[in-house]
């Protein structure tokens, strides 16, 4: 018992070491946001980089208030007993290992980019201060504050640029912490949006080769003719049986597509507000700082990361809409002109519960979609306009 302790103990001290040190640097945010105030700049970069670290904090809080709802949705989305024999192209196995690939890329891209922002940021920096530094010291008027990518309050001496190093360092390791926050998170979401549209790619060629599987199944001819199902009554009852095991895969990745807006409705919402004035603030400050500073760098790459993070998003939740929209047509394909009277009136039941896509909201309010990415960055270059005509007042 000892032995099962001492890991979960160190396991639980570290993660509660990064929460406080996440924590700790959200303080030392607010303290230098009065500072801030001074200069529109240095406020819209503190405020864009305060609204991702309270998003960062606010989805931590989520994975572990939300957990057993999250685990619920992946046991559902990993129910076994909706698989399907393959015959033909329709391989649901195969595909379904290719898109596990995909997902392990997916989430290695997204917490590497994420984690790039700050990195980079801390490079440039580091490579200008040792340009600045002559013997140790600072030359000219260049001081540490000068050559930091993002502001925050320092609770110890960064006069000497060894010191100023240390300072990235700390930086760097915030940073990443909120990084692997927000990546973990979106990695989830995004994964559950794509296997929810594959499940739904997949269940639309189950219903097209509905009568191929039951007549495989069966060991009957795959090219056999048969005008009426109903004069053979084991091969209707296996294509009625087959067609209600399709409907309630469908009835259970309604259900997913609930679950997620219920889990995370609310974290859509919010970042993608954020996201509008994160943008907006990025290229206001990025089109006012010089070419060559840190600064203008770090809010091209900070742009850079939340345009993926929100095209992420619009992107795999275009993709649910766009598969359960197909489903309708696959149903009609099913080659349904023998089929007995209760098939065609449990075929037409699916079909009209479907004449409506599937879609994951915007907290209840718009789906995400390719179209909420447009007005995103139609919104985000609006108040970008707006920000430039509050400066030159």
């Amino acid at each position: 018992m000892c032995q099962v302790k001492a890991p979960r103990a160190a396991y639980s001290l570290y993660n509660y070491t990064l929460i406080a040190i996440a924590a700790i640097f959200i303080i030392f945010e607010l303290i230098a946001f009065r500072k801030a105030l001074e200069d529109v700049p240095t406020f819209l970069s503190q405020i864009a980089m305060m609204f991702t670290h309270v998003m960062g904090m606010l989805k931590l809080w989520m994975l572990v208030y939300r957990k057993e709802q999250v685990v619920e949705i992946k046991a559902k989305l990993q129910n076994k007993y909706f698989q399907y024999v393959p015959i033909d192209d329709f391989q649901p196995g195969k595909k379904m290992q290719r898109e596990k690939l995909f997902i392990k890329f997916a989430s290695m891209f997204i917490f590497l980019l994420y984690s790039f922002v700050g990195v980079s940021g801390h490079i440039t920096a580091a490579i200008m201060v040792d340009k600045s530094s002559v013997s140790g010291i600072f030359s000219g008027n260049a001081s540490c504050q000068s050559f930091m990518p993002y502001n925050f309050y320092y609770p110890f001496d960064i006069s000497t640029p060894r010191k100023c190093h240390y300072a990235l360092v700390y930086m760097d390791i915030s940073l990443d912490i909120f990084a692997f926050y927000i990546s973990t998170l979106d990695m989830i979401f995004v994964m559950f949006l794509h296997v929810l549209a594959t499940q739904l790619n997949i269940l639309k060629e189950a219903f097209i080769t509905i009568r191929k599987r039951c007549l495989g199944k069966m060991k009957m001819d795959l090219n056999s003719r048969i005008f009426r199902d109903i004069d053979h009554k084991e091969l209707e009852q296996e294509m009625y049986s087959e067609l209600i095991h399709c409907t309630q895969h469908l009835h259970l990745l309604i259900e997913v597509r609930q679950d997620m807006e219920n889990v995370f409705s609310f974290i859509t919402l919010t970042q993608v507000t954020a996201s509008l004035l994160i943008s907006a603030s990025c290229l206001f400050v990025a089109a006012i700082v010089p070419v060559s500073s840190p600064n203008f760098f770090s809010q091209l790459e900070y742009f850079s990361a939340i345009l993926s993070q929100i095209s992420l998003y619009c992107w795999f939740g275009n993709k649910i809409t766009y598969a359960s929209s197909e489903l309708p047509t696959a149903i009609y394909k099913s080659d349904w002109l023998s089929c007995s009277r209760r098939f065609k009136q449990a075929m037409l039941m699916s079909m009209g519960r479907m004449e409506r896509p599937l879609y994951v909201s915007i907290g209840k309010f718009m789906p995400l979609s390719l179209s909420t990415l447009l007005a995103v960055l139609r919104g985000s270059f609006s108040y970008f306009t707006l920000f430039q005509r509050a400066g030159q007042i």
